[in-house]
């Protein structure tokens, strides 16, 4: 179901040859173009789990928005899925995956974008295909990692008596057990959607908490809770001079925290916190992030195995290694961003 961009029309230009890609309009004409086929399919159930999981829409951040790929960036947003399913299944719970070869996105972006036709047109065939597969599958919890789609299918959606949860609050309540000790100092981006602009239940202290277990030394940057500012992204409506003041700024309290790694449960907040971690690289009046920007499924997956003294020291010096000042490409040092 993922709509190729040079198939939409769209011209995939080479950012290596001096030009750049606009990637938010690709995504939202591809999300738009999802919502048209409303042919529900039928899908089998192998095997029945009282645990589903959407990993939301990492393929388009990584695919339409081309920026792991050419903004030469080392954000991957695939590995929140992977890593996600990993944590799940450390607890002993196999979730029904709610695929995006047969699931649409929550329509999150459409809605706060005032596209009433197509969000509605999103949620009826989600509600609809959820509703049989929870039903058949005997799913009592919706577990999601994406910080829109947890307030999306909290509020939004329909889903009878099935609850919806963010992974931090599962992983946290069934006391998820970390072999690693992480010797390292890290801070969390409390994601808008999930925390001060969400109603009920917002999710604060999970993340904190989880953190912690995992044996790091966690620090809060000047504003958090309730009183955290936005990443930047503005409803993915805007990447302007503006937005990206916003983005430095937050980088910014990250940086005076001295943390090896800036966290967050937002893939928004990702894509963006390591675009402009990238593009201040090659900009001389521009700061330097050289904290490793990470999505915490990731950090909290790779934080289950024991790791050695020899292993917890190469981690710390790929951490200061990580941005080491580089040649700057072509295109980089035309501002290639997001």
């Amino acid at each position: 179901m993922t709509f190729r961009p040079e198939e939409m029309g769209f011209p995939m230009r080479d950012l290596t040859a001096g030009e750049r890609t606009v990637p938010h309009p690709i995504m939202f004409a591809a999300l738009d173009k999802e919502a048209e086929e409303d042919e529900i399919p039928e899908v089998e159930i192998d095997e029945k789990s009282e645990y589903a999981y959407y990993p939301g829409c990492v393929d388009y951040y990584d695919y339409e928005m081309q920026f792991s790929r050419n903004n030469f960036g080392e954000t991957d947003h695939g590995i929140i899925f992977d890593s996600s399913v990993k944590l799940l299944e450390a607890l002993g719970k196999k979730p029904i995956v709610l695929d995006r070869s047969f699931m649409k996105c929550c329509g999150h972006d459409q809605l706060w974008q005032g596209k009433v036709d197509v969000w509605n047109k999103l949620r009826r065939y989600n509600e609809t295909l959820m509703g049989r597969i929870f039903e058949e599958a005997g799913v009592k919890t919706l577990v999601v990692s994406c910080a829109e789609g947890y307030r999306t299918f909290k509020l939004d959606y329909d889903l009878g008596d099935v609850e919806v949860k963010h992974i931090t609050q599962v992983l946290y309540e069934e006391g998820i057990e970390f072999r690693a000790r992480r010797s390292s100092r890290v801070s969390y981006q409390d994601p808008c959607r999930m925390c001060r602009q969400m109603p009920v239940d917002p999710v604060y202290d999970e993340p904190r908490e989880l953190i912690r277990m995992a044996g790091a030394e966690y620090v809060e940057m000047e504003h958090f809770r309730a009183d955290a500012t936005c990443c930047g992204v503005a409803g993915m409506m805007y990447c302007n001079e503006k937005t990206k003041g916003i983005t430095n700024d937050r980088m910014i309290e990250a940086k005076e925290q001295e943390v090896d790694y800036l966290l967050t449960a937002c893939p928004k907040c990702l894509t963006h916190f390591g675009c402009q971690q990238h593009e201040n690289l090659y900009r001389e009046d521009r700061e330097r992030f050289e904290f490793k920007v990470m999505d915490i499924t990731q950090f909290l997956a790779e934080s289950l195995e024991e790791k050695s003294a020899d292993a917890l020291a190469e981690e710390r010096e790929s951490v200061e290694q990580a941005f080491v000042e580089p040649a700057a490409p072509q295109a980089a040092q035309k501002g290639a961003s997001s």
